[in-house]
């Protein structure tokens, strides 16, 4: 899951700039590195390329949860030395820096009167084109594009290669417009991708697609609501339910994070759901979680006390806004003033352009119908077996708020359930330190050990 708080909280805005072409065609292409933070490495891809008479860039810092961030400014210089910067929700954060040769780059980053040293090595290989073509999966799989009204829907279908299964799992994807293995940029691990290799040799089925908008699905995602996404899943099931190859008597959905609550939405309302498995799912609103999150993630930060209550204040402040008369006009002032006071002339402007982009963008629907929805409203109506997994080291859905309100709803459901938590694992159950989002890249590209016979015993019995 992309981190629910980040397009808010950060305040990143990805606008398309330019910079004039300098002999800096050496640039052109994928750049990957490193910041080191007092010995800590953050990891950084760096994507420069032509764009008629001009360079364009992003910038990608996994660790973070960041992708696409645009680089607003490249420049070169005949004795090789290389500037490009980037916003950085608090101002410009600067990479100053030389080319050492073709494929070597390295020097100072500057962020809020901080300097640290950056080294980047560019790919002679784009690492995403990468194919394991010679290592064929152990199972059948197929491509489909589903159609719901005028959305198609590109996803995978895998099934066993040497017996017969009726169940099949839809795999609903987390927040954010994410593609059917769960790719993150500069992160190794497809969690949807994993799910689907390691279920099927067990005699399981599955299907995952790309978020409308991504990959082979078509759509607009900014546009897409929570209904419109419940849409997506119950023309998915519809099409198995009535296909005369591969059809299957029994459908489960495994909704994670986000998905979790449109899988609870779509049991709850299609009679043709078996069960329901919920991974790291949320058990209150959107609004909760992202507050929990920016708290979260300012304490991992080490700012003080006092500046995570102002930044937690703030957040709640946009909420109130969206929740209101939609008039921006407060909360665009006062960051404004914020964030423009460290800067002067042109870059001043550039982030009051963005502040002003970035909260017209909040209006879209999918924020709107996310944000107060209450997941066990649907939860608790339930009448089909339920899973709930949890990770002990989740920090994006904290175990503590989420746990108890879920198991209340199911409880007066009257359903069956079960609840685990496996306390070393993260929100994308891999087995972590402490759960960051920091540490993603630098984990095993693995499930905990207890993960899939869990849901593979759930989904047999």
């Amino acid at each position: 899951m992309r981190i629910l708080s980040f397009f808010i909280y950060a305040f990143i805005f990805l606008l398309s700039q330019t910079a004039p072409l300098l002999g800096q065609e050496r640039l052109v292409g994928d750049w990957e590195g490193y910041i080191d933070v007092q010995g800590t490495k953050l990891n950084i891809i760096t994507h420069f390329s032509h764009a008629d008479d001009s360079l364009t860039g992003t910038i990608d810092i996994p660790q973070q949860g960041a992708s696409g961030l645009t680089i607003e400014t490249i420049t070169t210089s005949v004795d090789d030395s290389v500037y490009f910067d980037f916003f950085a929700g608090t101002g410009m954060a600067e990479f100053r820096g030389h080319l050492k040769n073709d494929t070597l780059m390295n020097g100072s980053f500057h962020q809020r009167g901080q300097s640290f040293r950056f080294e980047l090595t560019k790919r002679l290989k784009d690492k995403s084109s990468v194919k394991m073509e010679d290592t064929p999966p152990s199972y059948n799989q197929e491509e489909l594009t589903i159609q719901n009204d005028s959305v198609a829907i590109g996803g995978t279908l895998t099934w066993p290669k040497d017996q017969p299964t009726n169940k099949l799992v839809i795999i609903i994807s987390g927040s954010g417009a994410q593609d059917r293995d769960g790719k993150l940029p500069g992160i190794p691990f497809e969690p949807y991708a994993a799910l689907a290799q390691s279920l099927t040799p067990n005699g399981i089925a599955t299907f995952r697609y790309d978020d409308r908008g991504v990959g082979q699905s078509s759509g607009n995602f900014s546009e897409t609501s929570l209904h419109m996404l419940a849409s997506d899943v119950g023309a998915v099931v519809n099409y198995f339910r009535n296909r005369s190859s591969h059809s299957f008597s029994e459908i489960i959905l495994l909704g994670h994070s986000q998905g979790g609550i449109v899988g609870g939405k779509v049991a709850a309302e299609n009679q043709n759901i078996d069960k329901l498995i919920l991974l790291a799912s949320p058990g209150i609103t959107l609004a909760d979680v992202v507050i929990n999150q920016v708290a979260n993630l300012n304490r991992e930060a080490g700012l003080s006390d006092s500046i995570i209550t102002k930044r937690v204040a703030l957040q709640k402040a946009i909420f109130d806004t969206l929740r209101g008369s939609q008039d921006f006009s407060e909360i665009e002032n006062s960051l404004i003033q914020r964030d423009s006071l460290s800067q002067s002339g042109t870059k001043a402007k550039m982030l009051q352009t963005r502040i002003k982009q970035q909260l017209n963008s909040l209006t879209k629907p999918f924020y709107y119908s996310l944000l107060d929805y209450d997941p066990t409203q649907d939860l608790n109506q339930l009448n089909l077996p339920v899973l709930a997994v949890f990770g002990g080291k989740d920090t994006q859905v904290n175990l503590g708020m989420n746990q108890s309100p879920l198991k209340s709803a199911l409880q007066k459901s009257g359903t069956s359930y079960q609840i685990k938590v496996f306390p070393e694992a993260n929100h994308l159950f891999q087995k972590a330190n402490t759960g960051s989002v920091q540490e993603y890249s630098t984990l095993e590209s693995t499930f905990v050990d207890e993960l899939i016979p869990t849901l593979t015993e759930w989904i047999k019995d």
